[in-house]
This record gives C-alpha cells, sequence and structure tokens, in this order.
C-alpha cells in the first residue's frame, strides 16, 4: 500500500499543447494510475482539445477527470499590439464552469486571436461562473510582477481575480522544479496566501510523463522550434523536472508547503461534479410547416417521395411494410430532424445545379432515403438491408455522408451555414500525428544527423500498412530492425523517436467533416479559428458526435463534376437533354465496353488491375459491377476467379445449406457482403436484426472478444434451426474468414452505380465524355497527355489549343473530335484564358501575334504564359511559325507596351486617329513573321513542355 501523500496534478499539458506537451491521455492515466491518485486536470496552452478524450477516457478507469486550460491573458484581448501575453490556470469546478471555459476558450480566438488565443479581465467577468483559478507558472499574471519583487502589483492582480471568480475559487499556485528564482516566488506566494487568506496549491507544470522522457521532450521542443539538439542556445526547459510527480516527490521539492498538497484533493473533490452529456442529441430545429412535428412532415415526405419513385398506387408489395418499420424506428431514435435536415441541403443542392452521388456508405439501406432522394438506389430491388444502418440496438447517430461536384460542395455549405446561423455551423478539425516514417525523420534532424542517413532509415519504415508502428517495423528480422542493431546512429535516432512517436505534430481542417448545432457551436464545444480565419472545433470529428452534435461530411468528388461537364457537352453538341439518372441499367454497349476492360477514366474501374478484373469477370449486369466493387480489395481479390468461373458455370456452386442458396446465390456463392453475413445470421442463427448488426460489427473490426461472445449463440442458433453441427461450424468458419474480405454492399452498390453512369457515358458518347474527363485534370498536369493517349486510342483526336477557337476546358468540335482547354496550356491560369476570351468575344478573332499582344492585357498573360501558347501551337492560327513567334515576341510586347503607355498618357496614336478601316490597315503593316519552322524535334519538344 502506498505511502505517498494524496495528491493530484491540477497543471497538466498533453500533446494537444502542441510540439511542447508529450503527454498522450491514455499513457498520463497510466501514470496516474500506478501512482494510485484519484484525480487529474489537464490543462492545455490556450485550447481544450483533450477535454472529452480526458473525461471520457478516464471516467472509465474511476478517476476524477479534470477539464481545464492554461490560459493567456492579455491587459485588453481586442488589442494586436506586442502585449506580453501572461499564463493563467483555470479549471472547471462543474458542468457550469466547463461550459464557461468552453467560451472563454472560444472567444480567445474568435476575439482575441494573435498569435496565441488570448483573453482579459473583462472577457473573463463575462464568464466567471464555475471556475476554480490557479495563479499560474512563473509566466503567470501575478508570478510576473514577483519575479521582479513587486508585491503591489501581484497584490492588485490577485484582487482583480478575486474580484472576478470570487474569494474562495482563487488559489495562488505553488511549483518547484528546480528553476531559479522559483523558491523565492513561492516564500512572496506564501506572503500574499498570509495576508489575503486564499490558500495555496502545488502543481507541477507537467509536459511530459516520467522523469526519463525529458530528453525526448526535448527532441519535441527542437522540432518545434527547427533546431538540433546541439545548439547551446536553442529553446530548452531550464531542468528536468517536469514529469507526472508521486505525491513524495512533490512533497521533496515543496517540503516547506505541505498544506499545498492536500489543496490539490480538495480541488479535486470540489471538481468531482462535472457531467459531460456524452450521447445526448442536440439536433438543430428544422422548420417544419406549422401545425406538423418532425415525425408527421417525414412521413408525409416519403410518401410523396415513393409516389414518384413508383408511381402512386403501384408501390412494391414490401415497400410500405418496410417503409412503416424504418418510420418508426426512425421515430423511436429521435433522428426525424436527421433525415429531414439532410433532405432539405439535397433538395436545394439538386435545384441549384450541384451534382449529388447517388450515395455512399450504409445510408443506402434505406427506403426512407430513397423516397428523399437522399440516395439513388432502391434499396428493396438491390437487397441492402436498413439494419446495416440503424437499427435500435446501435444507439448512435446515423450516418449520412454526400458526394457533390467539386466546384459546389463549398455552395452547400454556405447554404447549410445560411440555414442554420453562421455562428451554429463550424468546420470540424483534425490533428496531424508523429507518425513512424516523420518521427524518425524529425528525430534525425534534430540530432543533426546528414539528410541521407535519416532518409535512408525512414524508408526502412514499410509504408504499408498504413499507420504503422515503430514496434511493428522493429520486428525481429526487419530491415529497419537489421539496421538499428548494426548501426549506433540509427539506434540513437529510434531511442529518440519512441516516446514522440503517435504525439500531436499539428492541427488541420477536415476535408469534408461540418458540425452543425442546435445554437451557436461554442454553447457546445470549443472552437479554433484556422489560417483564413474559418470557425473549427477544436475536438476531432469523434468527440463531436460524442458530445451528440450533428455531424455531417459534405465530400467532393471529381466524378460528379465530369458527368456534369459532359452532360453540358453532350446538350450543347446534340440538343439532348440527358437525364443521368433515368438511363437504362442495361445497356448492352456499356457492358461491351467493361468486358473488354476499355474503362480508362471510368469511376473505380480504370486501375490495370481493374481492368483485368473486368476481362476476366465479364460483367453482363449492374450486380457484377458492384460485387466488383466489393472483391477488389487486399484480401478479397483473390475470389475475383471464383466469381467469374461461377458466373460462367453456374452449375458448380454447391450450398451447405438451402437457406443459403437465396443470401449466397446471386454472387454466385462467394460471400462477398456483410449484409449476406446479417442475413445467415438472421435466417439459419436466428440472430434479431440487433443481434445480426452486431456480428456484422465484430467481423468489420476484427473484435475477437465481440466474436467470442457470438460463436456459441451463432453455432448453437444453427443447430437450434436444423443444421448439422458441421455445417454450423462451417458456417461460423466463414463469418471468421469474411473478416478479412466481406465490404458493405450498400456502399459498394452506390459507387457501382456512379461508375455505370461514367461507363455509359463514355460508351454512348465518348467524345463528350473524354473532354469532361480531360478538363477535370487541368490542374494535374501530367494526367491530361494520360487521357489524350487513351483518346487517341478510342479513334478520337485531340486538337491543339487554338486562340480563335478553343474555350477554358476541353471541348467537343466535330465527331470524334475535341479541342484542347487554354487552361490546359502550362503556365495560362484561367484568369488569363478568361480575359483572352472576353477580349476574343469583344473584338472577334485574333489575327497576328502583333494583334494579340495589343489585345490581351500583359497584367493577365505574361511572357511565359505567351511562350507557352505559342509552343503549344495556340496560335498556329494566325499563320505564323512557332519559331517566328517566339523571336518576334518581344518586339510584339514592346509594341504593345508602348501603345498602352502612350493611351496612358493621352497621346493619340496612329491607330487613335484612324477609323476602323484605318486601323485594320495599319496593322497589316506589322512586320511579317517569315522566320522558318525549327526542325521537328525541337517543335515536338517545346509542344511536350507546353502541353505535355
Amino acid at each position: 500500500m502506498s505511502t505517498s501523500p494524496p495528491f493530484a496534478h491540477l497543471h497538466v499539458h498533453s500533446d494537444y499543447s502542441i510540439l511542447d506537451g508529450a503527454c498522450k491521455i491514455p499513457r498520463l492515466l497510466d501514470r496516474v494510475e500506478e501512482l494510485g491518485q484519484s484525480a487529474v486536470a489537464l490543462t492545455d496552452h490556450g485550447v481544450m482539445s483533450g477535454a472529452v478524450e480526458l473525461y471520457r477516457e478516464a471516467t472509465k478507469r474511476g478517476i476524477t477527470p479534470i477539464v481545464g486550460l492554461e490560459a493567456y491573458v492579455v491587459p485588453d484581448h481586442r488589442f494586436r499590439g506586442k502585449e506580453k501575453r501572461n499564463h493563467l490556470t483555470l479549471l472547471a469546478e462543474n458542468t457550469t464552469g466547463y461550459y464557461n471555459l468552453i467560451r472563454l476558450c472560444s472567444a480567445g480566438y474568435l476575439e482575441g486571436y494573435h498569435r496565441r488565443p488570448r483573453i482579459d479581465h473583462e472577457l473573463m467577468s463575462r464568464h466567471s461562473e464555475g471556475i476554480i483559478v490557479l495563479s499560474g507558472c512563473l509566466s503567470g499574471t501575478i508570478c510576473t510582477s514577483l519575479v521582479n519583487d513587486d508585491l503591489d502589483g501581484a497584490r492588485r492582480e490577485l484582487d482583480t481575480l478575486t474580484g472576478i471568480f470570487g474569494p474562495d475559487n482563487v488559489y495562488l499556485e505553488l511549483q518547484d522544479a528546480g528553476i531559479d528564482g522559483q523558491r523565492r516566488i513561492n516564500q512572496h506566494l506564501a506572503t500574499l496566501a498570509k495576508e489575503t487568506g486564499r490558500a495555496m496549491v502545488a502543481t507541477g507544470d507537467v509536459h511530459y510523463i516520467c522523469h526519463q522522457d525529458a530528453e525526448s521532450h526535448e527532441a519535441l521542443l527542437a522540432i518545434q522550434t527547427r533546431d538540433v539538439l546541439s545548439n547551446p542556445d536553442r529553446f530548452k526547459f531550464d531542468t528536468q523536472e517536469f514529469f507526472i510527480k508521486s505525491g513524495e516527490e512533490m512533497l521533496r521539492a515543496l517540503p516547506d508547503y505541505p498544506e499545498a498538497l492536500h489543496t490539490t484533493i480538495e480541488i479535486a473533490e470540489r471538481c468531482s461534479d462535472l457531467t459531460l452529456p456524452l450521447g445526448d442529441l442536440k439536433l438543430p430545429v428544422f422548420p417544419v410547416p406549422t401545425g406538423e412535428t418532425d415525425d408527421v412532415y417525414l412521413e408525409n415526405l416519403c410518401r410523396e417521395g415513393l409516389d414518384r419513385r413508383y408511381g402512386a398506387g403501384t408501390w412494391p408489395a414490401e415497400a410500405d411494410d418496410r417503409l412503416r418499420f424504418e418510420l418508426d424506428t426512425i421515430k423511436e431514435m429521435g433522428f426525424s430532424s436527421y433525415f429531414l435536415i439532410v433532405w432539405d441541403y439535397i433538395r436545394w443542392s439538386r435545384d441549384n445545379g450541384v451534382a449529388v452521388g447517388p450515395g455512399r456508405g450504409s445510408a443506402a439501406g434505406s427506403l426512407v432515403a430513397f423516397s428523399l432522394r437522399i440516395t439513388d438506389l432502391d434499396p428493396l430491388e438491390h437487397g441492402l438491408l436498413f439494419e446495416r444502418f440503424l437499427n435500435p440496438g446501435r444507439k448512435s447517430m446515423p450516418d449520412i455522408d454526400t458526394d457533390f461536384s467539386v466546384g459546389g460542395r463549398d455552395r452547400v455549405v454556405a447554404y447549410v451555414t445560411q440555414k442554420y446561423g453562421g455562428d451554429a455551423v463550424a468546420r470540424i478539425g483534425t490533428f496531424g500525428k508523429l507518425l513512424a516514417r516523420a518521427v524518425v525523420r524529425d528525430s534525425g534532424r534534430v540530432l543533426g544527423f546528414s539528410y541521407g542517413q535519416v532518409d535512408r532509415l525512414a524508408k526502412l519504415v514499410p509504408e504499408r500498412p498504413i499507420g504503422i508502428k515503430l514496434e511493428q517495423a522493429l520486428a525481429p528480422g526487419s530491415d529497419l530492425a537489421n539496421h538499428v542493431d548494426a548501426d549506433e546512429g540509427a539506434k540513437r535516432i529510434i531511442e529518440v523517436a519512441r516516446p514522440l512517436e503517435g504525439l500531436v505534430r499539428n492541427e488541420g481542417v477536415h476535408a469534408a467533416g461540418v458540425v452543425i448545432a442546435p445554437g451557436p457551436v461554442t454553447d457546445y464545444l470549443p472552437v479554433r479559428v484556422d489560417d483564413e480565419g474559418g470557425v473549427v472545433t477544436q475536438v476531432p470529428d469523434h468527440d463531436v458526435e460524442a458530445l451528440g452534435l450533428l455531424k455531417m461530411d459534405f465530400l467532393g468528388l471529381r466524378n460528379l463534376d465530369i458527368i456534369q461537364d459532359a452532360l453540358v457537352l453532350i446538350r450543347e453538341g446534340t440538343g439532348h437533354d440527358l437525364d443521368i439518372e433515368a438511363i437504362h441499367m442495361d445497356d448492352a454497349p456499356t457492358y461491351r465496353m467493361l468486358a473488354r476492360g476499355d474503362a480508362l477514366g471510368v469511376f473505380q474501374f480504370e486501375s490495370s488491375g481493374m481492368r483485368d478484373a473486368l476481362r476476366e469477370v465479364r460483367p453482363t449486369e449492374f450486380a457484377d459491377l458492384v460485387a466488383l466493387v466489393a472483391l477488389y480489395r487486399p484480401g478479397p481479390m483473390a475470389f475475383i476467379p471464383t466469381y467469374a468461373k461461377n458466373k460462367r458455370d453456374p452449375g458448380r456452386v454447391r450450398f451447405d445449406d438451402p437457406r443459403l442458396e437465396p443470401i449466397t446465390g446471386p454472387t454466385y456463392g462467394v460471400a462477398v457482403y456483410q449484409e449476406q453475413l446479417m442475413q445467415i445470421s438472421r435466417a439459419i442463427a436466428g440472430f434479431s436484426p440487433a443481434r445480426a448488426d452486431d456480428l456484422r460489427k465484430a467481423v468489420g473490426k476484427k473484435d475477437k472478444e465481440l466474436m467470442a461472445s457470438l460463436s456459441d449463440e451463432f453455432i448453437q442458433g444453427c443447430i437450434d434451426s436444423g443444421c448439422s453441427n458441421d455445417v454450423a461450424q462451417s458456417l461460423w468458419g466463414l463469418c471468421e474468414a469474411a473478416g478479412d474480405y466481406s465490404f458493405n454492399k450498400s456502399h459498394a452498390a452506390c459507387y457501382a452505380l456512379l461508375s455505370y453512369r461514367t461507363a455509359y457515358l463514355k460508351a454512348n458518347h465518348p467524345a463528350e465524355y473524354m473532354a469532361a474527363v480531360l478538363t477535370s485534370v487541368m490542374d494535374t498536369k501530367d494526367r491530361v497527355p494520360f487521357y489524350v493517349s487513351a483518346c487517341s486510342d478510342m479513334g478520337i483526336e485531340v486538337l491543339p489549343p487554338d486562340v480563335n477557337q478553343s474555350v477554358s476546358g476541353f471541348a467537343v468540335t466535330g465527331e470524334n473530335e475535341i479541342r484542347f482547354g487554354l487552361t490546359a496550356v502550362k503556365g495560362v491560369g484561367d484568369a488569363a484564358v478568361q480575359a483572352l476570351l472576353a477580349e476574343r468575344a469583344e473584338g472577334g478573332a485574333y489575327a497576328s501575334l502583333w494583334d494579340f499582344c495589343r489585345r490581351v492585357d500583359p497584367a493577365q498573360l505574361n511572357k511565359r504564359a505567351l511562350e507557352s501558347l505559342i509552343r503549344g501551337g495556340a496560335l498556329d492560327c494566325t499563320g505564323a511559325s512557332r519559331a517566328g513567334m517566339l523571336e518576334t515576341l518581344p518586339a510584339a510586347m514592346a509594341q504593345a507596351a508602348k501603345r498602352r503607355n502612350d493611351q496612358a498618357a493621352g497621346q493619340e496614336s496612329l491607330f487613335g486617329m484612324l477609323d476602323d478601316a484605318g486601323a485594320a490597315s495599319a496593322m497589316d503593316a506589322d512586320p511579317p513573321i517569315t522566320q522558318p519552322e525549327m526542325d521537328k524535334d525541337e517543335l515536338l519538344a517545346g509542344e511536350k513542355e507546353a502541353i505535355g
């Protein structure tokens, strides 16, 4: 039994104090448990990013979580000058204090941000209830006065804090990490305590877990400052005492103040009533028509939607029962408003020309989603399960992520922001970690090793699996392990890297995630600002969901832009307004094209391996495409030959139990989908829908503990339903093995539908589709020649750019003929192209290089861009040689510049005095460009440089 004095750490920096704190929360709690301490606080620099994680994980272990932060305090948070920032330790005593901390922490960014989030006394006065204040470290608001022996200044600050937070909520914070002056400051603090009656509290200002982590922490600071450990003047801590100490070690550090240790327990007890409402739904209010409820309005929309889908009075036999079951489940779980919110912004998107994907993930298993046009696949026709998406046995928020065209995604986010309020919407924050390869590189750099040494070592960390740990990479016999054993320098790098692995390296913003709150986001969670001034959550996506807030993923998918652009080209070229959502799913040319493996540019199917799989399977129906999307992954790929052989010879397929035939028969005996396992467990093992979903989760996450708990129940259920023990064991073996290959059928079907639509366009409108594909890759110049080559293989000629015929993107100019887009020319940006096109529309075709230079503003189209246009052939239409135009370009630009200067000076040039005919005559007088063309090799080299 420990004889260490009772103590709780109230001043701790996790790795959310980025590149300063080195405490990962799980390891922090491990150490707190080892020391027998009953509580711990988290006080990161200016943020509360780890608050939810600490609360969740500490509560599981029976440790009291104390949520706090170390705030940056300035005299006036609105002033952007070089004010000194002082520290102050703030702790949430209760739930009210927690929300006030959130508001203070967020205001530090939204109102006071200047290199750091800053608050002042006025802000603290507005949000003081429920907060306990500790005076802070040597950089604290009180200690900075005491450093200069200014006791009067310290008293004034203490009086101010006491006036704001109340006399019982302000403590004088004692620390001794062996830093010069700390003991003298502690004596001053003791004097203040005696004079004012304020209590003293001992803290450790923790930045790392154990004493032996001090060196790695120094490396972390060097990573932050981009310095090397050998630099004596680098930023570093003065001692190695900033670790999680036992009560005994704290008493040795502060032997004259044992009561200050006891105060930590009193504060911990005061903070033990904090309750975070994890899991409580906090959905925005959707404005339903007057007199209707969310549930009734949703049902009415669904019934109207199914009438449009199937025709009034002609629903499939099972549709009404399925709809009733889904609506009852949604109502019971309180998610009607959620579906209405998603329905509304998807409806807005369609109505406003933003392309929307057919669905993704398990939401496609919902008839409600299909009726609302949230998804575009009939779950009844395709055998998709609602329970894979939502069931009462799984009390978690639905997850309806949506693909939008890249060009329209931000418009949808803007619509949602306008509808629910700018203060109610925020982007989701992310955190980059020091992963294995990166931490090896960083550690090697700060240790002073050469780039070559570090690069060779880092490359010995395998790239797969993604997220590999150093311990895995150092498995006995591995290349990395052998190198470390043989090289002392490599061993040193790994020693420093190990404790740093997995720490937060930087903040980021989720590419698609958005939170929509019922009111101001800062009433629910802390926020920060990104580099563009956008509002971003301080906590990551899983913590946003844990708090019960609505998190949506608005994903941008380039293939939707391609489809949209292709439809515009088809309409412009043929007058036919093709409805891509209404195309037949049995188009023979499409399946013939795919069976040949002709799938370059087709969503999901254009890799060489997938094209081989297409040739092997030779798809003839949509179900084949769904299966291929699911099977073409490491592991299940091995079943593609079986699927192909059985498809060609269905007589090969055998079923251990006749009840398997309707389940795995459609996939020729191969259990491709997670939904098939759920169906087996229900039809043969007698599982309930919720229990079947438990099996699906266990299989998908390879949860051995959950699988073990289901094993006996599954096998006995099979036997009870008439299976032999051998068949029951075989079916369970199938479930276990499926963890390596089974896939979500709903997602596979949605993406196969998108694949089919792109394939249909390529098979039936090849020029328009390939032009759209080429336009979509103009920003990645290396992909342009790849698809130009593909066009050539298809018999489609891609003509060079032409300043008198080309538009911004690639365009169809004739049967099997595409004209190169001007924006795809190297060095020619969109603004330049728009200026070129605007002048062409106003003044007509460009007659010569001289004419071109006079008419297009050089501020938009510089010399380098002009050279690219010439080399790429865009000015061949003027009749001059490229060699001649390149030689003449400086003179043409100089003439154009002089003319502009004359006009700016108010002088009428020769051209200004002529009528239109005279002007044309003058331009005809431009010196002719007669130089012969360069040789073919030089011509092609220039063309390659300009347009690939």
